[in-house]
């Protein structure tokens, strides 16, 4: 069911696009998470995005345009991305950590294991009535 043709609704939406446009673009979202896309741009405008891309083309197609010659992601998402680069570099070096650890206690595991066997040998052939003592 279409709706009938109200200038005064449609000239409504147009201005809170706009609106939103501008508020996108200058990093200062009040509605949305600030992503510089179409679904975020009708959530900011508080308007649904069918009728963004159906009714409103001209103003939903200046938008891309604009956030495509920005060529910049949102001032409130760049922290965010910076963050979670940081944590992926800090999550790889504790996992190199982690494996260079791992590598030194199998290393002294071995080591431990090669002296019991001496322990043992020693204690073995010791006719001389040597006193060996494992300690624990």
């Amino acid at each position: 069911m279409t709706q009938p043709h109200n200038p005064d609704r449609e000239s409504g939406e147009r201005a809170h696009i706009k609106g939103a446009i501008d508020r996108l673009l200058r990093g200062q979202p009040l509605h949305s998470t600030g992503e510089l896309t179409v679904v975020q741009l009708a959530a900011e405008a508080g308007v649904k995005r069918w009728r963004l891309t159906h009714q409103h083309t001209d103003l939903m197609q200046a938008f891309q345009a604009a956030a495509r010659q920005q060529r910049q992601e949102s001032p409130l998402i760049t922290p965010w991305r910076e963050r979670v680069e940081q944590l992926g570099a800090d999550h790889a070096q504790l996992r190199s950590e982690n494996a260079e650890l791992r590598a030194t206690v199998e290393t002294y595991a071995q080591v431990i294991d090669d002296l019991n066997r001496a322990v043992d040998q020693l204690a073995g052939s010791a006719a001389n009535g040597a006193s060996i003592r494992r300690i624990h």
